[in-house]
């Protein structure tokens, strides 16, 4: 009997053993670490043994493309970074343009603009980041060292790929994201990657949906100019109206924001004006507005909240200022904060503003709040820092839950019309981008999907919901 109990112990002894052994090739570092562990981590045992890693959102976006366009010889589809295809051709994508950062091309030569157009005219893939990037801070966000990046493109926002041939390798055409004047084409030793041609009607088939950039439409509305990215389709999806939601409503969900700027919440000065809850403390006050809207500010820069030495890069300061709103938000929100940075990361000084949109069932939330005894804010969060400090810090803090569906009125064309008569009667009009999503002005009604427009030169949204509208009441005159 005692042999048998020592024979069944070796054995589970040895069972464990393989299982580690196992589970160190899996989740250690093998060469396919990540798509086991993808497989694994979606069967309900290992769920419960290896729980979910946290996901910060903002930041795992800031290496992912807007969007992706892809031209088969035939016909545009475009792919967002909601899409469920949209991770197979980024994959692909993400390691040219790594290599690319890493210095890894073969030649390059200066290109025209319209030359930069006529590549995305034939068979090529346009990969359109989130946001402009310094093409060190890109290097940072795309895990690239820097030492080696090209230095003629000083701001990325975009690329074009050209599939590879028999005889040449990928090309890669950038502009810059300021300058269209300023664009390049490098190429890659043949042999780097296999991309030909026929593996992009891959993506494009079974797809109906009609997707054109303006420039190739040779639509020129009156009174207006298009960016010629500005991306004409066809759809009306349904979409879900969300229910907007005040997490900071309660005295002590609003304390527990506060905490992360005072030293002692409970000895701040305190005092009623109006409505919004004032506090002060030696370095700065914040204040509570009814409808969530949350302002902090140092009185002075050097006096601001700390999140990061003043000599840490650029790139470590924007991850300690997301990690920050992060942390406010975990204090009264339930799950990740649901935010993209939406801010230009082009800034060489010690001076940063930082703005993040809500983003929501894959659609951006625009936040457009105006009213009485506050600057208008345009950004579901605001905040500026100065050497690793910050010292103004805007929010609305919201949560949003699924309501009802319904469908878009109005189409993209309609859409268009009505920016290009609402727009016209400025100086020199830029259209910049026209697409779907809320805008949430900051009251307590449900918000329905409408049309979203952005204009050079300016930092806000447009809307348009498809109908007459009548003037938008001011929303600190409604709940601020």
């Amino acid at each position: 009997m005692f042999k048998e109990r020592i024979k069944t112990s070796i054995i589970i002894l040895l069972f464990i053993n393989l299982i580690a052994l196992t589970c160190q090739l899996w989740f250690g570092g093998g060469l396919l670490k990540e798509e086991i562990s993808d497989f694994a981590r979606g069967l309900p045992l290992v769920e419960k043994l290896f729980p979910k890693d946290e996901i910060s959102i903002p930041r795992d976006m800031l290496s992912r493309p807007r969007r992706i366009l892809i031209n088969d010889g035939s016909l545009w589809i475009a792919y967002y970074n909601t899409d469920v295809a949209f991770s197979p051709i980024e994959n692909r994508t993400s390691q040219i343009i790594q290599a690319f950062l890493r210095g890894e091309t073969a030649d390059s030569k200066p290109v025209s603009f319209r030359e930069w157009q006529a590549a995305l005219e034939n068979v090529s893939i346009y990969v359109e980041l989130p946001i402009a990037y310094a093409t060190e801070m890109l290097c940072s966000v795309m895990g690239v060292d820097a030492q080696a990046a090209p230095g003629d493109i000083s701001t990325i926002r975009d690329f074009i790929i050209l599939p590879s041939t028999e005889e040449t390798g990928v090309f890669l055409l950038v502009r810059d994201a300021y300058d269209n004047d300023n664009a390049r084409i490098y190429q890659f030793p043949l042999g780097s990657f296999s991309l030909p041609a026929s593996d992009l009607s891959i993506y494009t088939e079974n797809n109906a949906d009609y997707y054109e950039p303006a420039f190739s439409t040779g639509v020129e509305p009156e009174g207006v100019s298009l960016d010629p990215m500005v991306l004409f389709f066809d759809s009306r999806p349904s979409t879900a109206d969300l229910i907007p939601g005040n997490p900071i409503a309660d005295p002590e969900a609003a304390q527990k924001v506060l905490s992360g700027f005072f030293t002692n919440v409970d000895t701040a000065g305190r005092y009623d004006d109006g409505g919004v809850s004032v506090f002060v403390e030696n370095y700065g006050d914040a204040r509570v507005y009814p409808g969530g809207l949350f302002e902090y500010r140092a009185v002075e820069e050097d006096k601001g909240v700390k999140i990061t030495e003043s000599y840490s890069s650029y790139y470590e300061t924007v991850n300690s200022a997301i990690s920050f709103a992060e942390e406010l938000w975990s204090q009264v929100g339930n799950g990740p904060l649901s935010v993209l940075v939406s801010s230009d990361l082009t800034q060489e000084s010690g001076r940063i503003h930082l703005t993040m949109d809500y983003y929501q069932d894959g659609r951006p939330v625009a936040v457009e709040l105006t009213g009485r005894g506050f600057e208008r804010l345009g950004h579901g969060i605001e905040m500026d820092i100065v050497e690793g400090r910050i010292v103004s810090y805007r929010q609305l803090f919201r949560s949003y839950q699924t309501g009802g569906t319904s469908v878009l009125n109005g189409d993209f064309v309609g859409a268009l019309d009505h920016f290009a008569n609402d727009f016209s009667a400025r100086p020199q009009p830029v259209i910049t981008d026209i697409y779907i999503g809320y805008i949430d002005r900051g009251g307590t009604d449900s918000l329905k999907a409408c049309w979203l427009a952005e204009l050079s030169g300016e930092d806000r949204v447009y809307d348009y919901t498809g109908e007459t509208q009548e003037p938008a009441a001011e929303a600190g005159e409604v709940s601020q």
